[in-house]
């Protein structure tokens, strides 16, 4: 047996403030959950919509307040163009649709 004098370096430093705020990191997260349901659920016209644009309002919000991930990752764009592109999918096919089968476009 060998003992050496060298230790491991243990870092003890604890930032005072934490890496991402929980609050808006709540709110980017939000938006892409909300933003994923909504394109799995963009049939259900009244409820897919309600759930993107509550998903985009989130994800503006927390993008507005430059909300990223302990990496720098901006999750707030990923949910605000989740929702985005999943309000322009079910809006887009709800009005096309009615205007195919009753031909009236409102």
């Amino acid at each position: 047996m060998h003992d050496t004098q060298h230790a491991a370096p243990t870092a003890n430093h604890v930032s005072a403030t934490p890496i991402v705020r929980p609050v808006l990191g709540g709110m980017a997260g939000a938006s892409i959950g909300l933003g994923f349901w909504s394109s799995l659920v963009f049939w259900w016209y009244p409820f897919g919509l309600i759930v993107a644009t509550v998903g985009l309002v989130l994800g503006l919000i927390a993008l507005a307040r430059g909300a990223r991930g302990p990496r720098g990752e901006n999750f707030a764009l990923i949910g605000v163009t989740l929702c985005g592109l999943s309000l322009s999918v079910t809006f887009t096919l709800n009005h096309v649709l009615r205007y195919l089968q009753w031909d009236q476009l409102w």
